[in-house]
């Protein structure tokens, strides 16, 4: 009687973690509904996104202001990730779409609920409307003299991140967008498992940091770092560049579209095939798995 009860009050307790396989059933029902919103809704949720992402990242500059480019040490990056993560909880729990993390639609579409052409539709139309959030964000950021802030602290910042991002060869912008976007797609995974906003905050805190922490990439933060440089070379005063001592790293439009081609394409990989396909296998495969394999 007592584990009878037991498992009464597991199934039925509100407060109770969702297990992996309903886990799994939410991130297909969510993807396809994502997928087959309007498309003026998904250009201005993921225009949202976009900002989102330039917030968490100038907050990032902020909080990690003061310390000498690359001489951060892990509590000060720590610092940052946390930071960093106000733009995952800004667009995961407000709603918003992020091309990277609705590359976890692909679970729906490997499922059989969500056709091809949906999927690359959403996703073309999120992709566009982050790099306009997100760049557009960037230049008002950048006009409201954010740069010069913490004795020009966070312009130096945004500028080291810029450089870093700039300076990538292609095989490491595509291995480290492999491994930033199954790091942030596991964040979004564990939030399938919530059952109250606290929940949600939560399971995104430690995978946004570590993603910070470890330097890793995805393709929304390309969208604001380099543009964002941009705005910074072409209205800077040149007090700004006389008291940081920083020079200009010479964004150019080639050398960008290279390296967040290469992110894009890791992005999709990693969260789409290490993250997506590989719970979908575990879990939504053909129900005579699921027979065969017992209950949670």
């Amino acid at each position: 009687m007592a584990n009878e009860t037991e498992h009464g009050h597991h199934a039925t307790d509100p407060l109770e973690a969702v297990l992996p396989r309903e886990m799994a059933k939410r991130a297909e029902r969510s993807g396809a509904a994502k997928a087959e919103q309007n498309a003026l809704s998904l250009l201005a949720l993921a225009a949202l996104a976009g900002a989102f992402i330039a917030f968490g990242a100038t907050f990032a500059a902020a909080v990690t202001a003061g310390v000498p480019p690359g001489e951060m040490s892990g509590t000060t990056k720590l610092a940052g990730g946390l930071a960093f993560s106000l733009a995952y909880v800004l667009a995961i729990v407000g709603g918003a779409e992020l091309f990277t993390t609705n590359v976890l639609m692909v679970m729906a579409w490997a499922h059989g609920r969500l056709p091809t052409r949906y999927l690359l539709r959403a996703w073309a139309i999120v992709f566009v409307g982050n790099f306009a959030g997100a760049a557009a964000t960037g230049a008002l950021l950048i006009l409201a003299g954010q740069h010069t802030e913490l004795n020009d602290g966070v312009g130096i910042r945004l500028l080291a991140s810029a450089e870093r991002i700039h300076e990538l060869a292609t095989a490491n912008a595509l291995l480290l967008g492999i491994l930033g976007n199954t790091l942030l797609c596991l964040g979004v995974w564990l939030t399938y498992s919530a059952r109250t906003t606290t929940d949600r905050i939560l399971a995104l805190l430690s995978p946004v940091a570590a993603f910070y922490v470890l330097g890793l990439e995805h393709a929304i933060a390309v969208m604001f770092y380099l543009p964002c440089a941009g705005f910074i070379e072409w209205l800077a005063s040149d007090g700004f560049w006389q008291r940081t001592e920083m020079v200009a790293i010479g964004v150019e439009l080639g050398n960008t579209l290279r390296i967040l081609g290469a992110v894009t394409l890791g992005n999709i990989l990693g969260g789409g095939g290490l993250v997506a396909l590989m719970y979908w296998f575990i879990y939504l495969r053909p129900e005579r798995h699921h027979n065969q394999s017992g209950h949670e």
